[in-house]
């Protein structure tokens, strides 16, 4: 799955190369998904499929069934939230994920772009907000420009390639090592475990 999709162009080509994978573009805006739908239907893509909606109202069917999401440049409220690690944003993206999948963003902000600038040492000091939800950092780096342009993001173009990415990697947590289904972990409900505490 790919979130802030924009026209879809990087879910059209995953689909194109990957006849095996079933991608999916999901993006708030309507009007670039229409493009991008179209291009799917004439190139008779049938493992592709389009979804108009806001992180924050996504489908409960979507819960659990992703290998992979992506998510990239993001801009507006999906920026913030992910740039602040926010309940409302994060929460419905790691619920996408089955365990042990992976969430990947590629992001760039500026001090212009009202969210501050993202660094790896940004994105290190906010883990601990993703980790409350299921997602555990596995790496963060600057990306390479071969990074950026294998995005097919019109976004990205339009950025340029002088601009500073960063690259980020979160894990799903299995719900078998503490993490129950509303995300909080099961120490904050009073869940005991069962084995036998020294007496």
């Amino acid at each position: 799955m790919d979130l802030g999709a924009g026209d879809g162009g990087y879910v059209l080509h995953r689909a194109r190369t990957e006849p095996a994978t079933f991608a999916i573009a999901i993006d708030a805006s309507p009007d670039g998904l229409a493009s991008g739908a179209w291009r799917a239907k004439r190139a008779r893509l049938r493992n592709v499929s389009f979804l108009a909606e806001g992180v924050e109202h996504l489908p409960p069917q979507l819960s659990g069934i992703a290998d992979e999401v992506t998510v990239h440049f993001p801009w507006g409220s999906l920026l913030r939230g992910l740039v602040d690690g926010s309940r409302s944003v994060v929460r419905p993206i790691a619920d996408l994920l089955k365990p042990g999948a992976e969430l990947r963003v590629l992001m760039s902000a500026v001090e212009r772009d009202g969210v501050g600038e993202v660094t790896p040492n940004v994105v290190i000091s906010r883990s601990g907000a993703y980790a409350d939800l299921g997602l555990d950092l596995v790496g963060v780096t600057w990306a390479s420009p071969v990074m950026v342009r294998e995005t097919h993001s019109a976004w990205a173009k339009r950025l340029g390639l002088r601009r500073p990415v960063v690259f980020v990697r979160y894990s799903r947590r299995s719900s078998r090592r503490g993490l129950i289904s509303d995300g909080t972990s099961s120490d904050l409900h009073g869940i005991q475990s069962t084995r036998k505490r020294p007496s």
